[in-house]
């Protein structure tokens, strides 16, 4: 057998094998479209539930900004503010706490060289712990 055919041949296989798999993936995945209409009828409903707000004369204009500029409930506010990431939990994550060890190589698996200072200089800051900056900034903003 020639390297063409057995290369003509090999493509063939490998084509066929990829059909199938993408084939497979695809009948696996099934959507229930009713959920997902009831879903978003639902979130409709809430947002038609706010009280709106006279932004502007342009009834048009003003739909938008009411859309746009709505304030987080209360139930939500506390939602988004449980929800946050701080350095300490970079374990739990699988991370390393920021500061203990550079990294030793790139994106692209390329050893890093420390001895460049801008180099270096970029690293230290990139793994920084920055969780007492942002609690100064929080701290001032009053949060």
């Amino acid at each position: 057998m020639s390297s063409k055919s057995f290369v003509k041949l090999l493509r063939k296989i490998i084509r066929e094998e990829v059909q199938g798999a993408v084939r497979e993936v695809l009948t696996e995945q099934k959507t229930d479209h009713k959920q997902v209409m009831s879903h978003g009828m639902r979130m409709n409903e809430m947002a038609n539930m706010r009280p709106k707000k006279q932004f502007t004369k342009n009834s048009m204009l003003n739909d938008i900004l009411n859309e746009t500029a709505a304030t987080p409930s209360s139930t939500e506010q506390m939602e988004w503010n449980t929800m946050n990431f701080k350095s300490e939990m970079a374990e739990a994550f699988g991370m390393e706490k920021a500061g203990n060890v550079a990294p030793q190589t790139g994106i692209n698996g390329e050893i890093i060289n420390m001895k460049n200072e801008q180099v270096a200089a970029t690293v230290n800051a990139m793994t920084k712990d920055y969780s007492a900056l942002m609690q100064a900034i929080d701290k001032k903003r009053g949060k």
